[in-house]
């Protein structure tokens, strides 16, 4: 599949990929990011940072959210404060593969981001 990686907040928000690769995500048990790749004939595993690059993406097989939520993402504690968020979409948050250091989601186009927190102040979402 298509990986798109971002180094930067502001080449994510614009949609201006760092690079796209070919492979499959892994989520390791450490938390660590790895990519499955497949490079001259030979299989490679390769571990990326959410500290070094600001967020990856890929479309999922499978389609689009049933149940779209609200998701804030405030890169400011004045924005947070406010509650005026500097994104605001719709999509699900995977609770259960963020840590304290990238938060997991699917937008509502059904595309799953691994985003790092070390430049947000904050993401909110709508539950239910």
């Amino acid at each position: 599949m298509e990986l798109f990686i971002y180094k930067t907040y502001n080449d994510w928000y614009r949609d201006k990929p760092t690079e796209i690769i070919e492979g499959e995500i892994v989520n390791l048990y450490n938390g660590l990011i790895a990519i499955d790749t497949f490079i001259d004939g030979k299989s490679y595993r390769q571990l990326f940072s959410t500290k070094n690059n600001f967020a990856m993406l890929y479309k999922l097989p499978y389609g689009f959210l049933s149940f779209a939520k609200e998701i804030n993402i405030y890169a400011e504690v004045d924005s947070w404060k406010k509650s005026k968020p500097e994104i605001s979409f719709k999509g699900e948050i995977c609770e259960d593969e963020c840590s304290e250091g990238r938060c997991v989601f699917i937008d509502e186009n059904g595309y799953k981001h691994y985003v790092s927190l070390d430049n947000i102040y904050a993401v909110t979402y709508e539950r239910q």
